[in-house]
């Protein structure tokens, strides 16, 4: 044990030499997102049509994703271009990150670990750790722009202030004042989460173009088939009334796939030769 956490200790600073500057980068536009939505709540509220914005209102107008779409029907789909390019810049994160330990350094990781299952362990909770930092920025640029443009105005809390907030933030009638936004901010953690392993299985199996691909097919498809079953849906708030009611078995299957994920690799690291 004393091993495997001095490989993570390890394996976590690589990242970080790694990842910091995208992640840095990301900070940053988070600022830059945050202020121009805090700005335009600002006029709203100047223009005395809301009266304020909680923390939970700004986080599903973050993640608002794409409108209902009916394959059969005439209505045009709906590409929500800024959560998918949210999506792969982490994916490009992880990517990066596994390519680049495949180098000596990270060889002679996998050999201090004395275990190349401790060393694909290691991996994923460092995945796991990138993902939830990722969501915390989000988090942090969201108070802090909150509080230094809203002032009073602006409160922490995750829930909904109005009626009237929901049909400026989401444009949708359909969604409810009493919805639980800290349990959907939790499934979109846990659908990033879900990426990124797939990321790092795919980067680790063959090649990170892989993990891109199935991860497209997969949020497109979420896109067009709005159902429990398709993770991605969870990414969406516009989605919450045809999703939220199913979330404990989104939430299930969401984690038996990362179980998956982690055990597929655990198995390739048994049989796999690395030496």
């Amino acid at each position: 044990m004393r091993c495997f956490k001095n490989v993570l200790i390890a394996d976590l600073k690589r990242f970080w030499n790694l990842s910091w500057k995208f992640y840095a980068m990301f900070f940053a536009f988070c600022i830059l997102q945050t202020s121009l939505f805090y700005s335009n709540m600002y006029k709203l509220i100047h223009k005395m049509k809301i009266v304020s914005v909680s923390l939970g209102e700004a986080l599903m107008s973050f993640f608002r994703g794409a409108k209902e779409f009916y394959p059969n029907g005439n209505t045009p789909i709906d590409v929500p271009v800024f959560e998918l390019l949210m999506l792969l810049y982490l994916l490009f994160i992880i990517a990066y990150y596994m390519n680049k330990d495949r180098s000596a350094l990270g060889r002679n990781i996998m050999l201090a670990s004395r275990s190349p299952i401790y060393w694909w362990i290691s991996k994923c909770i460092t995945t796991l750790i990138a993902a939830l930092v990722y969501m915390l920025i989000i988090v942090i640029t969201h108070i802090a722009c909150g509080w230094i443009i809203l002032g009073r105005h602006f409160t922490c809390r995750m829930a909904f202030t109005s009626e009237v907030n929901i049909r400026y933030l989401l444009i949708s009638e359909d969604i409810k004042c009493d919805t639980n936004i800290t349990l959907m901010t939790v499934m979109i953690l846990l659908s990033l989460i879900t990426a990124s392993l797939i990321m790092l299985l795919m980067a680790y199996l063959s090649n990170a173009v892989f993990g891109f691909i199935i991860n497209l097919v997969i949020f497109i498809i979420s896109i067009c088939y709005m159902k429990w079953f398709f993770i991605y849906n969870y990414m969406m708030m516009c989605r919450i009334h045809h999703v939220y009611n199913q979330w404990k078995w989104g939430a299930g299957l969401i984690i038996i796939i990362n179980i998956a994920i982690i055990g597929v690799g655990i198995i390739y690291s048994r049989r796999k030769d690395f030496l």
